[in-house]
């Protein structure tokens, strides 16, 4: 049985793989990924649901970001929250916010969302 810590050790390297421009080109590992729920609320206002990712794969995405301070809660068993910082630019700013949800043996994530840090516009 998988322990709490390498579950979130794991879910951060997701989170981490899942903004990989490589991996936002790859629809059928987002398909492993992304629950067929995914929602997301973006910064930008929009939703976002997994066919709108798929959709993209082939739209060219060369945004790097960095990442601080994760934190994890388990909501269960099978779902944990993870939150987290992080920064496009040293003037985009944003907390991150994340449900995933084991389903059939592997972490996919159910919803996402990320808000600017009204400071660093």
């Amino acid at each position: 049985m998988e322990s709490e810590m390498d579950a979130f050790r794991e879910i951060e390297s997701l989170e981490m793989e899942l903004v990989d421009p490589v991996t936002r080109k790859n629809a059928a590992r987002l398909q492993e990924l992304l629950s067929d729920e995914f929602l997301e609320f973006a910064s930008s206002g929009m939703v976002i649901r997994k066919r709108d990712v798929l959709d993209s794969t082939n739209t060219p995405s060369t945004t790097t970001y960095q990442f601080g301070d994760f934190e994890f809660r388990s909501l269960g068993d099978e779902h944990i929250l993870v939150t987290y910082r992080s920064v496009k630019s040293a003037r985009e700013i944003a907390y991150r916010s994340s449900i995933w949800v084991k389903q059939n043996g592997r972490w996919q994530m159910l919803h996402h969302q990320s808000t600017v840090v009204p400071s660093a516009i």
